[in-house]
């Protein structure tokens, strides 16, 4: 582990690069999920007797995925087993199952909703098209160069 100090109003201050670069990534990562699923990829929830709802997905994870959902007219209940849409074009989609394990409102900018935190199944055959995906993002956040502004 790289540590260096520094000089802070007269304190030595220890900066663990190791750690900055790891949070550099993630960031990235992020910021590029943020953009891929919901500027890109259309995701849509669907749970069964219901209709189709757009959400907006916060974060992804081999085992998980946070979205949001703004005033939802049949909120998801925890427990409860739903498949969010991810589609690549109009008509074609990836049915992903997942398991809500919570269910938390939101309120940022005005916008209000409930947040889910849910967990992917992965005995489904939709899973290794998710895990690659997520591999690819993760790779891909690691490497990116970006423009400066």
């Amino acid at each position: 582990m790289d540590k260096r100090k520094s000089r802070d109003k007269g304190k030595d201050r220890i900066i663990d690069l190791a750690k900055y670069r790891k949070d550099k990534t993630e960031e990235r990562k992020r910021e590029y999920e943020r953009m891929l699923f919901n500027r890109i990829l259309g995701v849509y929830s669907f749970a069964e007797k219901n209709e189709l709802h757009h959400v907006e997905v916060i974060d992804i994870s081999y085992s998980g995925i946070l979205f949001r959902e703004e005033k939802p007219e049949h909120p998801l209940q925890t427990g409860q087993v739903i498949s969010l849409r991810f589609y690549f074009t109009p008509t074609s989609f990836l049915r992903v199952s997942l398991t809500v394990k919570r269910a938390i409102p939101f309120d940022h900018d005005g916008r209000q909703g409930l947040e889910y935190g849910c967990e992917i199944d992965k005995k489904t055959k939709s899973y290794s098209v998710i895990e690659s995906l997520i591999g690819f993002m993760e790779r891909y956040s690691e490497i990116a160069s970006h423009d400066q502004d």
